[in-house]
This record gives C-alpha cells, structure tokens and sequence, in this order.
C-alpha cells in the first residue's frame, strides 16, 4: 500500500497549498474583507476547506488517474516521469491562478473566471504590462516560489519513503488495486462536485458560508474558473405569467417627463442647445475628493452632486453602464459576450436624431478593452485614441497617454466640431501602475496609498481641461458629466463596507447652474444616461435599465457580485440568487450586511424579491433577444 500511502500524502499536500494561498488572499486584502468574530472565522474556513477539496481533486484527475491505474506499466520510469509532471503541473496550475487573484482582486472584487480570457484577448496593452506586474508584485512571486520550495521538499521525502513500488502482478495485487481505484476514485469525484447533495458546488454556494463582502476567502480561483469555464450565456427567465404581470414591478422603457430641475438654472436646458460631454475618470473612488482633488472638489460645489455607485468593478464593465445604462448582471462583461452586438442606445445614438456630431476619447492603444468596437456599435462616429494623438513623447509607457496633454487634444477636437455635440472621454493615469509625468514628479500630494498622488495629477489634467474649454465658445451650453468606470483602493472605513466599496463621484455641471446642490438620493452609473436626457428635455422613449432620478420615483440600485444579485431600495438591501433563500439587511445598522431582518419585514422582503426578478427577466431576455431598443 506504499504508492495508495504516497497518492493521498500528496493530495494533501496540494490541499494544503492552495490553502496557504487562500491564507495570501486574505493578508494582502485585508481592508477589503470584513471577519467580525470567530464564528464568521470558522465558517469561512470550512467553506475554504470544501471549496479547496474540490479544486485540488479535479486539477489533480490526471495524476490520480496515472497513480492509482491498476496495471504493472505503473512501474516503467517513462510513465512515472508523466505521473510526476501532471502532479506538479496540476499544484502549480493551482497555485499560479490562486496567487494572480491575490493582487487582482482589489481591482475587480471578483474571482477570475472565463470571461478573465476574454478580457485579456481585446486591445494590445497587456503585454507592456507584464512586466510591471512583476515587479509592483514581486511579493507575490516570492510568495509562489517559497510554496514550491515546501512542494518540492515533501514532495521528495514523499517519494523516497513511499515512491518505489514492485508490482507482482497477481490476482491478489489486481483486486487490491482495482478497489483502490474506484475507491479513492469515488472519493475523489464526491470532492470535485461538493459532497452528495443534488446539484454540484457552484459559485453561488460561498454565499452559505460567508457575507458577499468575504465570498472570496472562501471561493478559490481554481474553482471559479472551471465552474465558468465556457458557461458565459445569460439562460432565460421566466418569473412572472405575463408581460403585464412583469412590467407591474419592473419596465425599463424611460418616457420623457417634466422635471423640477429646470429651477436650477438661468434658463432650461434645451435638446437641440446643449451639448453633452460626458468625462469618465478611470479607477476614481469618491473618497479621493475629500483630499487629493481640490480642482474637482471645488467644481463639486457649483455643481449637481449626487452619492454614487458603480454597476461594477472594471472599466469594461463601467463603459456600458455609463453610456448606454446597460448594468453587468451576469458573468461576462458585454463588450466581450456573444450578446456584444446587440442594438442598443447611448448619449450618442439618441442625439443622432437631432443631428449632434458624436466623438469618444480615450489615450490607450486602438482596440484596448474592445472599447472602439463598443462605442462604434452605440452610435460614436468618431474614436480618438493614441493612434489619432499620434505623438508617443506623451506616452505612459504602460498604459497610453498621460492625461493633461490628451484632455488638451480632446478640447481642440471638440472646437472643431459644429454645435450641436456629444462626447465621451475616458481618462487612464489614475490606474496601476499610478505613473505620471516627469516634469510633475513630486507635485501633488503623495497621501497615504499609492493611488493619490497620481489622482491629484488627474484632477490637475481636469483642471487644464476646464481652463482650456472655458475659453470655446461651446462651453456655456455644455453639460458637463463628470463619473468613474469604477471605484478603486480607499483609507477609510466608510468606503470600506459593501455600499462603500463602490461609491463614486457623479457630479452633473453647467456654466448656467445657479448654485451648486447635493441632492438627497443615491445614484448608480446606469441613472446618468435617462437623468442626463431628462435635464434636456430629450422627447422621446427608450430603453434604459436606470432611471431618471430627477422624477418622483423611488430609487434602486442593482449590482451582481460573485454570483448574487445585490438590489438596494432606500436603506434596504437584498440579497438574491435563484438557489438561495433572499436575506433582507438595514442599512444604517448593518453596513456590511450580515444581519438577515428577513423574518421582521416580509411584505418589503417579498416586494423588493420581485422587483429584483423582474430586472433580471427583462436583462436576460431583452440580451438575448437583442431587444434593447425601441423601434
């Protein structure tokens, strides 16, 4: 029984591996997760256990198939020298993916899964990246090699004592062996899907375990990327009997409406008089204003200011929810989904019917994150990226150009277009690896994180850009937006909890506002296109999956996070999966969302569980059915 002793030695020394990583996780994360007492300790780590079983007994199937093999070619080196490979192959795999989430994470709030190749595959950026990865996260890489420095130690005393085998290839040592191997076989697939209970571990599952702020620790990136592998198709829901029944909860055709906000300046703003530019900082959370932006700080108060959130975790996923109102409510980004050509609207399709010339901005390469595909197929006739700036002596190195030169080239642009227009930029030093130029090294305030010096550079490049525009004689019809794709690394707890982690500045500014005023309601990316064509007075309806928040209406916030569907009315939160009972959580008593009230407030309970299926039914089947715009 040497080599049967040897298989399961080495089996739980991977486990234990990829264990240590989940551990790395949680080190290096710590101000994103939120463990409050030993029960959610312990719980989290039995899901960890579970989840890591499953992982180690599927990426290990070949070594364990080639190991256990009840026949006497088990003895020939050239086999053992395969059986060696795929277990060393399969542990580092593990690790490897494990570890890439270890500093990805922060960034994207979720665990690599299939679409993470996609994402990879569109523009030609990545590849000046790497480098620099490697060397902001070379604690990482010690990390991996010091984890095989213990793989390989026990993995050669585990050979030494138990490694040799002579076979004596009897009946005997056949029936021994051939019970081993559907045994441990056995085992080993119960492993792989979670235990014996109907339907297999997926996803979803960590939800038992732990809060959505701390699914991570107990989810491993193994899993998650063979549980999504090929499985990117939204599936079609069908919650309610009618069409009437659904569109009684939710229906996502916005209609034009009068709006109290004409009050707010000098005259009302006119469809055919304004123009709209929409500016898109990358990786921005709204903590930053309250230090590192005194440009954007100051313009907040002479403008409509609201408290926002982000629909997502990356900026291939804010693009759509900023221009087009689309959120993320599934696994794949839509840029990069089969659902990616769907017809859609945007700031630009829309205005095309009163003849506004289109246009959007961003200084990476041609091509990066699929963004000029995107904004093609919403209506922007004219893409300006590094290949049009065409003078790399203002090139990042990593990423594309810097800022301030680029938002100068865009303000030029713009003044050779004829009123009226529409124009979107997205900016991109205020992101990893956080350089900016020479000539303002030392400038702005280093702060406390990484990310601060380079976000008081970016509202240096917003402050050029305002002086520059000013002096257009397009500025004073010029409705300015002012968002992020998605929040990045904060200092203070307030940002730190579940809502928190997502807050954004969303600032509406016009040179005919009366005063600034922060208004008393918080806003998602997917409100800015209808509450922007509100302010307008845009006349027509179309299809939007937020809302105008200058209406009377009650308003909501949808986020999908690593499997769940997180919908927020008022002060109250639900939490939903088809598989999973829905929890209900308060607010201002529960930041992090923890404490299921579900049993005291069944009638909202049930509400907002429709209201969020009703989302869900129309997402899925409006992607599906590439029925995004009306006619």
């Amino acid at each position: 029984m040497k080599i049967q002793k040897s298989v399961i030695l080495k089996f739980f020394l991977a486990f234990f591996l990829l264990l240590l990583t989940q551990v790395a996780m949680y080190f290096f994360n710590t101000a994103i997760f939120s463990i409050d007492s030993f029960s959610d300790f312990l719980s989290i780590l039995l899901g960890s256990i579970r989840f890591a079983l499953s992982s180690v007994a599927l990426y290990l199937y070949p070594y364990l198939f080639f190991a256990l093999l009840p026949l006497p070619i088990r003895q020939n080196k050239w086999y053992k020298a395969i059986e060696n490979f795929l277990y060393i192959l399969g542990v580092n795999l593990m690790m490897i993916l494990n570890l890439i989430d270890v500093g990805y994470y922060k960034f994207t709030f979720k665990r690599i899964s299939y679409d993470f190749f996609n994402y990879l595959g569109v523009g030609g950026d990545f590849k000046e990246l790497i480098p620099q990865f490697a060397k902001d996260y070379w604690h990482i890489i010690l990390i991996f090699v010091i984890l095989n420095i213990i793989l390989f130690y026990f993995y050669r005393r585990i050979n030494r004592k138990y490694g040799s085998e002579l076979i004596i290839a009897n009946r005997k040592w056949y029936i021994k062996n051939i019970a081993f191997f559907v045994i441990f076989g056995s085992i080993a697939f119960l492993f792989q899907r979670g235990g014996i209970q109907l339907r297999p571990l997926s996803v979803v599952h960590a939800n038992y375990y732990a809060s959505s702020q701390n699914t991570a620790l107990v989810l491993n990136t193994p899993f998650t990327l063979y549980r999504s592998w090929g499985r990117v198709d939204l599936e079609k829901k069908q919650y309610f009997p009618s069409q009437k029944d659904l569109e009684k909860y939710y229906n996502p055709i916005i209609k034009p409406e009068k709006i109290l906000a004409d009050t707010l300046f000098n005259e009302p703003l006119s469809v055919e008089k304004t123009n709209v530019v929409v500016i898109i900082l990358e990786s921005f959370s709204e903590e930053y204003l309250l230090k590192y932006t005194p440009f954007l700080s100051s313009l907040a108060k002479r403008s409509i200011v609201f408290e926002g959130y982000a629909n997502g975790k990356r900026s291939i996923d804010g693009l759509p929810s900023v221009l087009s109102s689309l959120p993320l409510l599934s696994n794949e980004s839509f840029i990069t989904s089969q659902y990616g050509s769907d017809n859609i609207s945007s700031f630009a399709s829309l205005l095309k019917k009163f003849n506004y010339k289109t246009s959007f901005f961003h200084g990476g390469y041609n091509g990066t994150m699929g963004f000029d595909a995107f904004t093609k197929n919403v209506g922007y006739d004219n893409y300006f990226g590094r290949t049009q700036y065409n003078n790399d002596k203002d090139y990042d190195g990593k990423w594309g150009i810097f800022d301030e030169p680029f938002l100068q080239y865009m303000v030029n642009k713009l003044d050779e277009y004829k009123e009226p227009f529409t124009s979107a930029v997205f900016t991109l030093s205020s992101h990893h690896p956080y350089t900016i130029p020479l000539q303002h090294k030392n400038r702005f305030p280093k702060g406390t994180m990484i990310v601060h010096e380079t976000v008081g550079y970016a509202d240096y490049a917003l402050k050029r850009f305002f002086e520059k525009a000013k002096e257009k004689s397009w500025y004073e019809n010029t409705l300015f937006i002012i968002t992020a794709d998605h929040s990045a690394i904060t200092e203070f707890p307030q940002y730190r909890t579940l809502m928190g982690t997502f807050r954004i500045p969303i600032i509406f500014f016009h040179p005919k506002l009366k005063h600034g005023i922060k208004v008393e309601k918080f806003m998602q990316q997917i409100d800015i296109l209808p509450s922007a064509m509100s302010l307008i007075h845009y006349p027509y309806s179309f299809i939007s999956f937020g809302q105008n928040i200058f209406s009377n209406d009650e308003n909501y916030y949808i986020l999908y996070l690593n499997g769940e569907y997180i919908f927020r009315e008022g002060n109250y939160v639900l939490k939903y999966n088809d598989d999973i009972t829905p929890t209900l959580y308060y607010l201002p008593n529960d930041p992090n969302c923890k404490k299921d009230i579900s049993s005291s407030n069944k009638e909202r309970l049930n509400n907002m569980t429709l209201k969020t299926k009703a989302i869900i039914e129309q997402y899925n089947s409006r992607l599906i059915e590439n029925n995004l715009i009306i006619n």
